[in-house]
């Protein structure tokens, strides 16, 4: 018997605003990024860029022998790896997205830090606290909803949903 489940959704959405936002030193940078989006009334958006320097951040990586599905997923969890790092670092790269999670916006990023000689380290961000600045440009989406629901069963992770906007064309274009 074969699946008649799409192993791909997708829907378009259109360009809203480019918002900049400065985070300053001691900040939560995923709490700010979500504050930033409620302050202008945004419920999806691309995280495009963020720079500067962060002082501490708790990263999840996946485990060699982690399996689908993860049930326990949050920090220190004994499915995952998370590392936490305290120290001044470069942020040399976040991409990423804001949606709803169980009804609130969950700014969900992945990152690559250097630290001092060079070396970078990266993963899912739990949260980091700005070190001497962040700064934040966010592309709202518009004609588009995404939420995030728990696939329980098969990797009980948060997938996203979309909502509104028609389906693209099959071919892609």
């Amino acid at each position: 018997m074969t699946s008649t489940v799409p192993t791909v959704v997708s829907r378009a959405a259109g360009n809203g605003r480019v918002i900049a936002a400065s985070i300053k030193p001691g900040a939560q940078l995923t709490d700010s990024i979500e504050q930033v989006c409620r302050d202008h009334g945004v419920h999806t958006a691309v995280i495009l860029s963020v720079i500067g320097t962060i002082q501490e951040v708790y990263l999840r990586n996946p485990r060699d022998i982690t399996t689908l599905p993860i049930h326990r997923e949050h920090e220190f969890a004994d499915e995952i790896d998370t590392v936490v790092l305290q120290r001044p670092m470069e942020i040399l790269s976040i991409q990423g997205n804001v949606t709803t999670l169980d009804g609130k916006l969950w700014a969900h990023c992945h990152a690559l830090f250097s630290e001092a000689g060079g070396n970078v380290r990266g993963g899912h961000v739990f949260r980091a606290t700005i070190w001497s600045q962040g700064e934040v440009f966010l592309q709202e989406l518009t004609d588009i909803r995404i939420d995030r629901e728990y696939d329980r069963e098969v990797t009980g992770l948060p997938q996203i949903r979309l909502h509104g906007c028609d389906v693209g064309p099959a071919d892609g274009r």
